[in-house]
């Protein structure tokens, strides 16, 4: 009988032990629980990751490591800048896009693309078939042009992270794919900063195939041999600073009342003047110009594309060859100006390769 006693008073003893270890009451050594496990709420560690607010990375955007150029008619633009001297050209035919979304709905695409290198920049000719919602919009609103300009990281973890601090911002992403490549997946993001960034859409590569080491525009003609200017018209050049500002971007080093030296515009004195901002904390130059009086090569963008991307500069050792150069390949001069410096003056000209794509080139000579 004892025995039975006190066989039932250790499963009684036993049940109590186990209800209050199951309710947190208890923890399996014996001591006290935590807070959480008094109150009968078990949570999981709180990790780093989890308490740590994502951050623009700065790194990242030092360099346009592609743009996304999208054209009505692929092989009227990509022959054109080819006899400028674009010669890196590869013509990768219809592809398909299975995997691409708009605003996070499938949006599978065929378009077909011509893939060029100019030193470490790879353009991308988009001349979309079926699908592509954010391309085949481009085209209908604002014509051929650069819609993109994105940014290589370094590791999945850093493109997800991105995607959470701009998303913290308030910058969603408008376009996503993905592919499998060679050594892993690759990815592309579009966020939605054209609206209120002068028409300017960033965009974030994880691109494992190229991650070891860019391909580099071999074999193109000079001048086109190294992209080294990035330009906008906008229609508010303070306001794009300060979204960009706002999203934790450097404010612009300058917004300068431009009233250049030399003005011509098509083979006439010029009396054009514009607002340009500069951002120069990439290895590249860009420039975001805000017309104030015409006529010039400005108004005729805007009439034509409303905001978004005007030109891409290239240096040249001598503009008076440079331009004898580009007008026999087919692009003359548009419109010119210049500026003292110490060295002495400096000088730009845009040549009239706009209705082959939608984008100016300049040339840019530059005595320091």
């Amino acid at each position: 009988m004892r025995r039975g006693h006190s066989a039932k008073l250790l499963l009684v003893w036993i049940a109590v032990f186990s209800t209050a270890l199951v309710a947190g009451k208890l923890e399996p050594s014996g001591q006290i629980g935590s807070a959480a496990a008094r109150s009968g709420v078990l949570r999981a560690p709180v990790t780093g990751d989890e308490t740590a607010a994502p951050v623009l990375n700065p790194a990242i955007y030092h360099h346009v490591a592609q743009v996304i150029w999208v054209v009505s008619d692929i092989d009227r633009v990509v022959d054109y800048w080819q006899r400028l001297g674009v010669h890196n050209i590869h013509r990768d035919g219809m592809v398909s896009f299975p995997n691409l979304t708009y605003r996070g709905k499938r949006d599978s695409a065929r378009a077909k693309q011509v893939t060029a290198y100019v030193g470490d920049l790879e353009i991308k000719w988009i001349q979309p078939g079926h699908g592509g919602r954010f391309w085949r919009d481009g085209l209908r609103q604002h014509g051929d042009g650069i819609r993109v300009l994105g940014y290589a990281v370094r590791s999945p973890q850093e493109f997800d992270d991105q995607i959470k601090y701009f998303s913290s911002k308030g910058v969603g992403v408008v376009v996503e794919d993905s592919w499998q490549g060679i050594t892993g997946g690759g990815r592309i993001a579009y966020l939605d900063t054209a609206a209120q960034g002068g028409g300017h859409t960033l965009a974030l590569i994880d691109e494992p195939d190229t991650r070891s080491g860019a391909a580099v525009g071999v074999g193109n003609e000079y001048p086109i041999t190294k992209i080294t200017h990035f330009a906008w018209v906008v229609n508010d050049v303070r306001k794009v600073d300060a979204y960009y500002t706002g999203l934790g971007f450097q404010p612009f080093s300058r917004i300068d009342h431009n009233v250049s030296l030399d003005r011509v515009y098509r083979g006439q004195p010029g009396t054009y003047e514009m607002w340009l901002g500069w951002d120069r904390t990439g290895d590249a130059p860009f420039e975001w110009v805000e017309q104030i009086i015409g006529p010039d090569v400005y108004v005729e963008y805007g009439k034509k594309h409303g905001e978004g991307f005007h030109h891409l500069g290239v240096n040249v050792s001598d503009m008076d060859e440079a331009i004898r150069q580009m007008t026999a390949r087919g692009a003359p001069p548009s419109q010119a100006a210049a500026w003292k410096t110490s060295n002495g003056k400096g000088r730009a000209v845009y040549l009239d390769s706009e209705p082959y794509g939608g984008v100016t080139l300049e040339l840019i000579y530059d005595p320091h």
